[in-house]
C-alpha cells in the first residue's frame, strides 16, 4: 500500500512514532491545473532545506520520532483512493499524529471519516478559497470542488468551519446561506486580523478535537502560486503559520494539499514543508510544556 521515501528528520519507525508523515498523491479530478500528484514528494524535498532546530519552540526536529511512511499508491478511480486512504489510516497507530502530504483536496474526506471511525467524532477546520460545496461538479461527486460539501456529510464530524473563501459559485453561497454553514473570507482576515477570525471559527465548532485541512489556495498567489486552482486576494503565509501554532496542540492531524510543483521554482514546496514542520515543532513544544 505505501512506497517508502523521506521527509527531513523522519528517522523512526511506525512502532514508535509521534509523528507520521503520509503522502497521498492523487488528482485524478483537477479542473484546472494538473500535478498535485508530485505534491508530496515536492514537499519532502523542500523539506530538506530547514534546519532540524527551530528556535521559536526550541525543539529540534531531530530529536523527535517521526516516521515517513512514503506515498499511499491511490490510482486514478476516486472511489479506489478514497477506500485505499480509509484501510490506510486504519493501520496507523493512534498514539501518532498523522500529516497528510496531498494531493488535490478530494482526499480530505476520507481522512476525516478514516480518523473519526478510528478515534471518534472531531471538528474540522478548512483553510481553503473556495467553498467546495458543489453537489457534484466533472460528473462527480468526489471532485475536489466538492470536498467540504462531502465532509459535512460524513457521521463522524462534530463542526465544521471554512476560512479564507473569497470564491464559489452562486448556488454554493446560496446552499451555505440556506444550511446555515460557518464560513469566514479572506476580506474579514484583512480587515479584523486572523486572530479574531480564529477566535469567531473556533466558536462556530466548539470541538475538542480538531482536524485541519490547509488547501495552499488559501493563500494568496503571491506566496503559493504553484496550486491547482490559484485565486488572488488571499491570506498571507503569516496567517496561516499563526493558524497551525494556536491550534497545533488540540489538532489530531492535518493536511496540506494542492501543490502543483510545475507552476513555480519550488517556492510554494518549500512554504508547504516549512507549514508541516512548524506544526510539528509547535505540537512538540506543548507536549514538553
Amino acid at each position: 500500500m505505501f512506497q517508502r521515501i523521506g521527509f527531513a528528520d523522519a528517522d523512526s519507525g511506525l512502532e514508535e512514532a509521534e509523528y507520521v508523515v503520509v503522502g497521498l498523491p492523487f488528482d485524478g479530478t483537477a479542473s484546472f491545473r494538473s500535478g498535485s500528484r508530485d505534491g508530496p514528494d515536492a514537499i519532502r524535498l523542500a523539506s530538506f532545506n530547514f534546519e532540524s532546530y527551530d528556535f521559536q519552540y526550541g525543539v529540534d526536529l531531530s530529536d523527535l520520532k517521526i516516521c515517513d511512511l512514503g506515498n499511499m499508491e491511490l490510482g486514478a478511480d476516486p472511489a479506489y483512493a478514497e477506500e485505499t486512504i480509509k484501510e490506510g489510516i486504519a493501520l496507523l497507530p493512534e498514539r501518532a499524529v498523522p500529516i497528510f502530504l496531498g494531493g488535490e483536496h478530494s482526499i480530505t474526506p476520507a481522512i476525516v471519516e478514516g480518523l473519526g471511525q478510528r478515534a471518534g467524532a472531531l471538528g474540522v477546520l478548512v483553510l481553503d478559497a473556495h467553498l467546495d460545496l458543489r453537489e457534484e461538479y466533472g460528473c462527480t461527486r468526489a471532485s475536489h470542488a466538492c470536498a467540504s460539501r462531502r465532509i459535512l456529510e460524513k457521521d463522524v464530524l462534530a463542526g465544521y468551519a471554512s476560512l479564507g473563501i473569497r470564491s464559489g459559485s452562486r448556488e454554493e453561497f446560496v446552499w451555505a446561506g440556506e444550511n446555515g454553514i460557518s464560513y469566514f473570507t479572506a476580506r474579514q482576515v484583512r480587515v479584523e486580523g486572523i486572530d479574531a477570525v480564529l477566535d469567531r471559527a473556533m466558536e462556530k465548532l466548539q470541538c475538542e478535537r480538531l482536524y485541519l485541512s490547509i488547501d495552499l489556495d488559501v493563500l494568496d498567489p503571491a506566496y503559493a502560486p504553484a496550486v491547482g486552482n490559484p485565486e488572488p486576494f488571499g491570506l498571507s503565509s503569516w496567517d496561516v503559520k499563526r493558524v497551525i501554532e494556536r491550534l497545533a496542540p488540540r489538532l489530531v492531524g492535518l493536511d496540506i494539499n494542492e501543490l502543483t510543483p510545475a507552476y513555480d521554482r519550488g517556492e510554494t514546496a518549500l512554504l508547504a514543508a516549512r507549514l508541516a514542520r512548524d506544526f510539528i515543532a509547535a505540537r512538540a513544544k506543548h507536549k514538553i510544556l
